[in-house]
């Protein structure tokens, strides 16, 4: 059950000598913001100049690009750490080559819970009995809502969650099929001005830092046999990271190219936090998040998922 997900795809040269063969690598990314890492190093040159031959394919669904990579028709995949949580829980044996988009105090306001006009929901406990949309059942937003739930002891199960792609998020809450919905911007904005309703939770402020939205990710024993090619998408995502916190501008403008929201829209929210390492910490806290939600069968090994 892999329900929201992103392909990456590039190709990469181990050595330093610029005359060697290069290995190529496919990289499918979605258009969206929190991948920004990828589409810096690319647009700037820095998978190049790291010897790295990059080339962005078509993103398709969860499942599809995790059959991709095992297929070996793709050597990373961008998803969500929720969807790598379900495919190794299912039996798939992946790891995390880097993270990009994280969640964090100064980015909290790009997510939220919006709701439409006429639908009493001023606290937390006023959910109880609601219908609310999600992007996707057990995806990271969808987990992340439900942990604040938690600390905020209303109980998940007294609420109907009703999956509702990203594109329909406006019209599904103005529709007043739904209360409420978990929106990322810029579809939180919309959802918001068109139901006439308000943000009533920006629940992120309230969970940890550092959790990441997307995970780069390939099969173990892909990345045993690549060590030194995954140390150059490293350094490339790092380079990338640095260029972000310096040049906001610049980064909208190349983040409106592969996703494209007009830089206008872009200059209204916060740029996504840029952190490449992954960490298990980060994997613990949604692992034990999911296994509270009994969305995995078994305990995983965090420290294990992260490529050496």
């Amino acid at each position: 059950m892999f329900k929201r997900a992103f392909i990456i795809a590039g190709t990469f040269a181990l050595a330093a000598i610029p005359a060697l063969a290069e290995t190529k690598i496919a990289i499918g990314t979605p258009p969206i913001a929190e991948v920004e890492a990828a589409f810096v190093a690319k647009d700037e040159g820095l998978f190049d100049k790291n010897g790295l031959n990059i080339e962005f394919l078509p993103t398709g669904s969860n499942q599809t690009l995790v059959a991709a990579l095992v297929a070996g028709s793709h050597q990373i995949v961008a998803v969500s750490p929720t969807v790598l949580l379900q495919a190794v829980d299912s039996g798939i044996d992946l790891v995390v080559v880097a993270n990009c988009g994280v969640t964090a105090p100064r980015t909290a306001k790009n997510v939220g819970l919006a709701v439409r006009e006429g639908a009493a929901i001023d606290k937390p406990e006023d959910l109880v009995g609601k219908k609310v949309g999600t992007p996707s059942i057990g995806g990271t937003l969808d987990i992340l809502f439900r942990q604040w739930l938690k600390q905020k002891k209303v109980s998940d199960k007294s609420i109907t969650f009703i999956e509702v792609p990203i594109p329909n998020t406006a019209d599904v809450l103005k529709g007043g099929t739904i209360d409420a919905i978990i929106a990322g911007q810029p579809s939180l904005g919309r959802a918001v001005s068109q139901s006439n309703g308000k943000v009533a939770f920006h629940f992120m402020s309230e969970l940890p830092a550092d959790l990441p939205y997307t995970t780069f990710v390939a099969t173990r024993d892909w990345a045993k046999a690549n060590t030194a090619t995954i140390a150059s998408f490293r350094t490339a995502f790092a380079q990338a990271a640095d260029f972000i916190g310096k040049n906001p501008d610049r980064t909208r403008e190349i983040v409106s190219k592969y996703t494209r929201l007009p830089v206008e829209v872009l200059s209204k929210i916060e740029l996504p936090e840029c952190k490449p390492v992954p960490t298990v910490a980060a994997l613990d806290y949604l692992e034990k998040a999911m296994q509270d939600g009994g969305m995995l069968s078994g305990k995983i090994d965090t420290a294990g998922l992260i490529a050496p």
